[in-house]
């Protein structure tokens, strides 16, 4: 479900939305914290602002982009008389789907660095993909929920250029657990088809379980079991948009004990069947 956002401080789309776009000076009192969506994606058209990030300053002026998460500590002051932003709110539902596929290290990066001075050629791109993105967000289409998502891929496929080569084991600027808690992350994107319990990544990283679960509550604000999980569903919706795939083939490939199990998990998760998901995205 789709919204229209208001012209206000707070970042977040209506109640059970999952994504919201709009454009505005992000008025309200200097310094106050910005109330956020799961991701939200600023992009300055006019003037500049002073926007205050987890304690680091970033002068935004048109055609910069910022990219906040809703755990992100964010204000903005001192704006320009002509400032303006178009803002791209995601919540948490949508924004899985965004991610599926994306590169680890693009994350990794936009954690340490949510500021882009776009350079001539960024420039264009985001010409183009915001005229775009309003284009297909305005139109009632039926698959517009998809080529949203794809659309967004888009976007952050764009950026992964920049964190091309970004390695944490090169920066010493993190600490043990953060770099753990990566490392869990990379984890599961090559063990989640086959591996579904805590300990099995908890004894790769040679941490217990519970220590596991207090580095990811802190770092990603979600327990280890949720993250396992999400990208788990993930894997069988991809499943799922394959027609001729049939229940026991997806059970099959990624492990469950049969058909109906799967079933009940998918739908613990999603609150949807397998075939009314279907039936959904058909």
């Amino acid at each position: 479900m789709m919204d229209k956002m208001k012209t206000g401080c707070s970042l977040r789309p209506a109640e059970g939305v999952e994504f919201g776009i709009g454009k505005g000076r992000l008025e309200e009192d200097d310094n106050q914290l910005l109330s956020l969506s799961y991701v939200v994606l600023l992009i300055c058209q006019n003037g500049s602002a002073e926007f205050e990030v987890n304690f680091r300053s970033y002068q935004m002026q048109k055609d910069d982009f910022l990219v906040l998460y809703d755990d992100s500590i964010a204000s903005v002051s001192n704006r320009s008389s002509d400032f303006s932003c178009s803002y791209y709110l995601i919540e948490r539902s949508i924004a899985s789907d965004i991610a599926y596929g994306l590169p680890n290290e693009l994350f990794l990066f936009l954690s340490r660095h949510p500021f882009f001075k776009a350079d001539e050629r960024t420039i264009r791109f985001l010409s183009v993909w915001e005229k775009m993105t309003a284009f297909i967000y305005e139109e009632p289409l039926q698959y517009q929920r998809t080529i949203l998502v794809n659309q967004f891929q888009n976007l952050f496929l764009w950026l992964s250029h920049k964190a091309a080569g970004f390695d944490i084991s090169e920066k010493n600027d993190y600490s043990r657990q953060e770099a753990l808690c990566w490392k869990f992350w990379e984890l599961i994107f090559l063990h989640c088809r086959h591996q579904r319990e805590v300990s099995f990544y908890a004894g790769l990283l040679n941490v217990t379980p519970y220590y596991l679960s207090q580095l990811t509550k802190r770092f990603f604000n979600d327990a280890p079991k949720t993250l396992i999980d999400r990208q788990v569903i993930l894997e069988i919706k991809k499943q799922l948009m394959q027609p001729k795939r049939s229940m026991q083939q997806i059970a099959h490939d990624l492990e469950f004990a049969d058909a109906s199990y799967l079933s009940k998990y998918f739908k613990r998760h999603t609150g949807l069947g397998p075939t009314e998901y279907r039936k959904k995205i058909s």
